[in-house]
């Protein structure tokens, strides 16, 4: 399963207070993060996501977990969307925007580098 620890990280209030929604497009591939859900506890978070990808459509949700200082990026495993190369985009889009809110954190266990590297991380 795809995933991304940012290390160092403040809350996900913070996060969540900076989003707003996102459609970036490549090409024929168009990618988007429509709303930001937070739940009540503040440790969890759930960013609505959609990717075109050769015409394909597929919606799903990124999941946000705090972990004291880390916040971990993964696919909600209930949405369970192929691992496409636009759907990791997304994961590491998220995951940059997450380092920009504090910037002092840092990139943990990851499987996405090669996705990380090719990022900018604005929302």
């Amino acid at each position: 399963m795809p995933h991304v620890v940012i290390e160092d990280a403040g809350d996900l209030q913070g996060v969540y207070q900076a989003f707003t929604p996102l459609i970036q497009r490549a090409g024929t591939d168009i990618l988007k993060i429509r709303e930001f859900y937070l739940a009540r506890s503040g440790k969890e978070a759930l960013l609505e996501s959609i990717t075109i990808e050769q015409g394909t459509v597929c919606n799903y949700f990124i999941q946000l977990k705090l972990h004291e200082k880390a916040i971990t990026v993964r696919l909600l495993p209930a949405t369970d969307p192929e691992k496409t190369p636009a759907v990791k985009k997304v994961m590491a889009m998220v995951a940059g925007f997450i380092r920009n809110v504090y910037p002092d954190s840092r990139y943990g266990k990851t499987n996405l580098q090669e996705y990380l590297e090719l990022t900018t991380g604005s929302l």
